[in-house]
């Protein structure tokens, strides 16, 4: 898959760095690797990845682990890391079914088991790691395992559910899509992950676009709101205009008359100001009441 974001490199320069502090846990975290998103056919074994940094850290691993050599291949943007071993694949389907309970000729699941909580850790970040991207947190918030096979969407799925992580799923162009789409769920996975600089700035990015969108509420809300009074007002002037013409306002009892002609002599003024000159004044809520009151005795009137 492309590494198109800047943010998911850099997630991923972080992983690989916490990755590879663990030197006890090389097999286990290879095993989740080549679950998620490898080739594994008899006498191959290939992962293809857009991060080289991943890519000589999983050939690193094979040599620890298993004592061969892969042969990286570097194109314009993926690298694979190949195997090309008949015993190095019995081994690896075996340790596959004995970590993860995955029959790799079956390509299916005896159970879904959830080992402790720091051997998902490690398996969520090499999958990460090997199947992984995250969108660029400026623009929406979206990170997404897209895994080889079904059984290793069905195993994460199950394991981030039980770190109250819930997961989306769907086929795409014959990947199985384990995604996230809120921040705080993307928040939290970093952390299980230990991509504890990258979530600092996850956050950072987070706040600043919530801060970000609250302003263009507010400032859409009071557009919308002087847009309201603004109609309101042209109605009411509309209205009093049509009374004066047919009936005049002596028809309008003396407090309504007043706030009809102090609307009319003034039409660009706000609730507020009206209420000001009005004698005696009143309040923006008092003055309100009036024109509305005002408004509705003035159609009845022209109704009739």
């Amino acid at each position: 898959m492309g590494e198109s974001a800047s943010f998911s490199r850099q997630v991923k320069d972080e992983l690989c760095a916490v990755a590879s502090e663990h030197s006890v846990d090389e097999k286990f975290q290879l095993l989740a690797c080549l679950f998620a998103s490898a080739r594994l056919r008899p006498g191959l074994i290939q992962l293809t990845t857009a991060h080289r940094g991943f890519a000589e850290l999983a050939a690193n691993w094979f040599g620890l682990v298993y004592n061969v050599d892969a042969e990286l291949q570097q194109g314009r943007e993926l690298t694979s890391i190949t195997v090309e071993n008949k015993r190095l694949y019995r081994q690896i389907s075996d340790d596959l079914r004995k970590k993860f309970n995955y029959d790799s000729a079956l390509n299916n699941l005896s159970e879904i088991s959830l080992p402790g909580h720091q051997w998902q850790q490690y398996a969520i970040r090499c999958m990460l790691l090997a199947a992984g991207s995250i969108g660029d947190p400026k623009q929406a918030y979206h990170l997404e395992f897209a895994l080889r096979r079904q059984p290793a969407a069905a195993w994460l799925q199950a394991q981030l559910l039980s770190l109250d992580i819930p997961s989306h799923f769907l086929k795409r162009n014959g990947y199985n899509v384990v995604y996230l789409k809120e921040g705080q769920l993307i928040s939290e996975l970093l952390l299980q992950c230990g991509a504890h600089s990258a979530l600092l700035e996850f956050e950072s990015l987070r706040v600043e676009k919530d801060m970000r969108n609250s302003v263009n509420r507010v400032v859409n809300c009071d557009s919308a709101n002087s847009q309201r009074i603004a109609n309101a007002s042209a109605r009411q002037l509309e209205l009093l205009r049509q009374l004066e013409e047919r009936h005049g306002l002596g028809v309008l009892p003396d407090e309504l008359r007043s706030a009809a002609q102090a609307r009319l002599e003034n039409p660009d003024f706000s609730l507020k100001e009206l209420g000001e000159i009005m004698q005696p004044p009143l309040g923006k809520s008092g003055m309100n009441h009036r024109l509305k009151k005002l408004e509705r005795i003035a159609a009845e009137l022209l109704e009739e």
